[in-house]
């Protein structure tokens, strides 16, 4: 029995250094793409809202992208209840 125990231990404490390996190079290749995507998709989301807000509440300064934000600013600020279909 003791000599399978030992053949066990070696069998798990290889199969733990085999697992920290794989997630260093994970973290590391994570480390090395993260930066570049984060940059681009804030440069490319803040041009798209100034772009995309072209939709002005008739009520105050407040631009929106879509009627449906508009429409829930107008009721929930203003007081406006949507119409009848």
């Amino acid at each position: 029995m003791p000599a399978n125990l030992s053949v066990m231990l070696r069998s798990v404490l290889k199969a733990r250094q085999t697992a920290s390996s794989l997630e260093l190079r994970f973290l590391q290749e994570m480390a090395r793409t993260l930066p570049t995507a984060t940059a681009n998709w804030s440069s490319v989301k803040a041009s798209r809202i100034s772009r995309r807000r072209s939709l002005k509440c008739p009520r105050c300064d407040r631009r929106f992208a879509m009627p449906v934000h508009l429409g829930r600013h107008l009721s929930a600020t203003h007081g406006r209840r949507r119409k009848a279909a």
